[in-house]
């Protein structure tokens, strides 16, 4: 590559990089991006109450916490390369049993989510937005996991999910039980 298109490639990035910070900024303020409560904070140890019937709020809730997952999504992607990909209605202050995750490139809303089959042994790294004063650190979960769950549109379902996302799955659910993954450690 010649000097010229470095010069080129790097003042693009500089320029691309400044405008992902406005983006970000637009992106925060119009989608109603909540924060995420941090450890020690109470609500994180709570079990949480299930969700009884699924209403205009709790469908406006789910949508807040995708775009917060989203939003905390790029920015672990511009600042640290990391890709949160869960989130549980605790981490948002809501002591409700509800959570949305990325799975097999989805998004799903899971409405009192119930682990039951589980299989295995899967070991990997894992971290928490609610926890970020600690160094990320390897779990062991679940190698396979079955959950029952209600979505937004009220009908009853399972999914599946292996290693990774089973793993993901579990620390979510962790969450409306009052755990977190320093507990596993």
């Amino acid at each position: 590559m010649k000097r010229r298109d470095l010069l080129k490639f790097g003042l693009c990035s500089v320029l691309a990089a400044a405008g992902g910070s406005g983006f970000l900024k637009i992106y925060k303020h119009t989608t109603g991006v909540g924060k995420i409560v941090e450890y020690p904070d109470s609500i994180l140890r709570q079990v949480c109450a299930p969700l009884n019937a699924i209403d205009d709020k709790i469908v406006a809730l789910s949508r807040q916490m995708i775009a917060t997952l989203r939003y905390h999504s790029l920015i672990g992607f511009f600042s640290k390369a990391f890709v949160g990909r869960g989130l549980a209605a605790p981490q948002v202050g809501i002591a409700k049993r509800l959570i949305v995750c990325a799975i097999y490139g989805e998004i799903k809303v899971l409405i009192n989510p119930q682990v039951v089959e589980k299989q295995g042994t899967y070991s990997g790294y894992e971290s928490c937005l609610s926890v970020p004063d600690h160094e990320r650190a390897i779990i062991n979960r679940p190698g396979f996991i079955k959950v029952k769950y209600r979505g937004l549109d009220k009908t009853q379902n399972e999914m599946s999910a292996a290693k990774e996302y089973a793993a993901l799955l579990a620390h979510e659910i962790d969450h409306l039980n009052g755990a977190l993954f320093i507990d596993h450690i």
